[in-house]
């Protein structure tokens, strides 16, 4: 069976260097090195100074896009670094499809950091400050950028519940534990609304796209080719996944108010994608991010 994140282009790293080395003489690129795989794209690391990003599907090329266009408008009014591109790689006989780069930001992502329950509660408050600022950003700054269409069916409740449960199958087969209580708790959020589009969002807002510096900061937001203009909940789903239950109080304080309604959706958005972080750790081999898919699986069967 096909997952959602087998590549249609796969890069190794002597091909990306010399890709960079012809089309930006000016970097004087010397060495590479694979940072990681997502779905979409493949990370490398030039010289310790600058990341290039390389589709690995084609359904990616316009979130770069969005990136490209949408990152440089929103970069001034955001109160924590996020990347911003400076160099676009065109299309090749070896490489199909066009990539980007840009300034290295300091900091290792939190899934990296595995971070204790306390320190996790420390960021509530930052994390919280953050999406507020984002979600008050007006539609405008991102209007001449072409984002991709409606995303509202990502976090569409019913359909949420449709895919968690047949990830739970899978999970099963796994021998994954709270299988019983998870389905317990997805029964109990029925209470959820309708999707919206009501404000910018990332779209991807979850461990792996959170950097932390060396005393646990946080210190940036990475990787938006999910950006659009949506729901809050898909980026909110972020204090269900992340943080312990005794920080919601603490980050719904910093962010502002949440609707009940919404607040089960972020949740049902947060099982779906802890799922979805276990299989795709299960299947490539991840055991960083795999774990983190356990922890959040755990975390909300009890709460």
């Amino acid at each position: 069976m096909a997952r959602l994140w087998e590549p249609e282009q796969v890069i190794e790293p002597p091909l990306a260097l010399q890709l960079i080395q012809e089309q930006f003489p000016e970097l004087s690129a010397k060495h590479i090195r694979l940072l990681g795989t997502g779905w979409d794209n493949t990370a490398f690391a030039v010289d310790d100074e600058f990341i290039f990003r390389f589709p690995r599907r084609e359904i990616a090329l316009p979130l770069l896009e969005a990136e490209w266009c949408a990152l440089p408008r929103l970069a001034h009014r955001l109160p924590l670094p996020i990347p911003v591109p400076k160099w676009k790689g065109s299309p090749t006989s070896s490489f199909p499809w066009p990539f980007i780069g840009y300034r290295m930001l300091p900091g290792f992502t939190a899934c990296y950091a595995n971070l204790p329950e306390d320190q996790r509660v420390s960021l509530a408050e930052p994390i919280a400050r953050f999406l507020s600022v984002l979600h008050a950003t007006h539609q405008s700054e991102i209007s001449s950028c072409h984002i991709p269409g409606d995303n509202r069916s990502r976090i569409d409740g019913t359909l949420l519940i449709e895919k968690i449960h047949k990830n739970f199958e899978e999970l099963s087969l796994l021998g994954i534990e709270q299988k019983k209580q998870l389905e317990s708790t997805v029964k109990s959020l029925q209470h959820f609304r309708p999707p919206m589009s009501t404000c910018v969002v990332h779209g991807d807002f979850y461990v792996r796209h959170l950097l932390v510096n060396e005393n646990h900061h946080l210190c940036g937001v990475i990787d938006w080719g999910d950006i659009h203009f949506g729901d809050p909940a898909i980026d909110l789903a972020i204090a269900h996944s992340f943080l312990p239950v005794e920080a919601h109080k603490v980050f719904v304080r910093a962010y502002g108010e949440v609707s009940d309604a919404t607040w089960a959706l972020a949740k049902l958005r947060a099982i779906y994608s802890s799922t979805l972080l276990v299989l795709f750790g299960h299947h490539s081999g991840d055991p960083i991010i795999m774990r983190e898919g356990l922890r959040s699986l755990k975390i909300m069967a009890s709460a």
